[in-house]
């Protein structure tokens, strides 16, 4: 009888030691499941973060019939070293040529037959990616699938970057015959002595020609993260919906090891003040005349920035 009841005490302290483990399991896993994490709201956008660093915006808009995504990373031509301009512009073209579970043409042809508005484009200091689609069941959580795939599952096979380096001189060999362009270009050069702002989104024409792939490849992986981009989801949308989506679709990317060849340093260039007047003067062969005129302004945080940008509509415009 006596062992019986030791029998029965031993199953009863196993059984709730058991559930007790259980229970701590569950409540460890409970706390280390990916949430998102409410920062602000502003004029109706709301901003929240991931555990992983991506950022989110979202701004509902019931009286849409779409919706709109856009993500956008923080790296652009300034970015850029030396021996890479143009690789934010090459990489923009590659981020649509595949992944392991969509390969070839998929994400084109995913996105023809949702009938998306789709483009893609790259600018000193960002790409971004942007679709807009009608708001039915199911769309959201495929588009942001498609976002998050691309992220950080883009082949970027040799094959396809040698095809795609042919397609980009092609559109840099266009742009040098668009006059407009080329001056901007040499305007640009002329008014930052050390920033990279100097340097055009599309590169040099010998860095596209013979950048290796292997440096893209590394390019990619340290800015295409979700700790240096922002998705923005606009329209009609519901939020929680929207929130549980993104959580389930990016929460699970690891935030990268910031250290080593991953770490993204502040621009601390500086642009010396300019201490005299800056012309350049192109020629070349046809017909067309044109003036530009810049200016050094503050940034767009400067709370004069508005001003100066509407200034600068009416100059260049005129009033109607």
């Amino acid at each position: 009888m006596t062992t019986l009841k030791r029998l029965s005490s031993y199953l009863t302290l196993f059984v709730f030691a058991f559930l007790l483990t259980g229970s701590v399991s569950w409540a460890q896993e409970e706390q280390d499941a990916p949430e998102a994490k409410y920062i602000t709201t502003v004029e109706g956008v709301s901003e929240w973060q991931l555990d992983n660093g991506l950022r989110i915006l979202l701004l509902p808009d019931p009286s849409q019939e779409n919706f709109y995504v856009n993500i956008t990373y923080l790296v652009g031509s300034a970015d850029e070293a030396y021996g890479e301009t143009g690789m934010t512009h090459y990489l923009e073209h590659m981020v649509f040529k595949g992944t392991a579970k969509r390969p070839g043409t998929t994400i084109m042809d995913e996105l023809t037959e949702h009938g998306a508005g789709v483009n893609g484009s790259t600018w000193y200091d960002r790409t971004n990616y942007y679709q807009s689609l009608v708001a039915k069941p199911g769309y959201l959580e495929w588009i942001l699938d498609l976002e998050a795939d691309r992220m950080i599952n883009s082949t970027i096979s040799p094959e396809e970057f040698e095809s795609e380096r042919t397609i980009i001189l092609d559109e840099w060999g266009r742009g040098e015959n668009v006059p407009g362009r080329v001056l901007s270009q040499r305007v640009s050069s002329v008014a930052f002595n050390w920033h990279n702002y100097a340097n055009s989104t599309i590169g040099a024409e010998a860095d596209i020609a013979n950048v290796p792939r292997e440096r893209l490849v590394n390019f990619y992986r340290k800015f295409y993260q979700p700790d240096n981009a922002v998705l923005i989801i606009a329209g009609k949308i519901d939020v929680d919906e929207a929130l549980d989506l993104v959580v389930e679709k990016f929460g699970s990317i690891p935030r990268p090891d910031r250290t080593g060849a991953m770490k993204i340093f502040d621009n601390y260039s500086h642009e010396p003040t300019q201490d005299g007047e800056r012309t350049v003067v192109l020629e070349r062969v046809g017909d067309m005349q044109i003036f530009l005129m810049v200016h050094h302004i503050p940034s767009i945080s400067s709370p004069d920035h508005a001003a100066l940008s509407a200034l600068a509509f009416i100059m260049g415009w005129g009033l109607a």
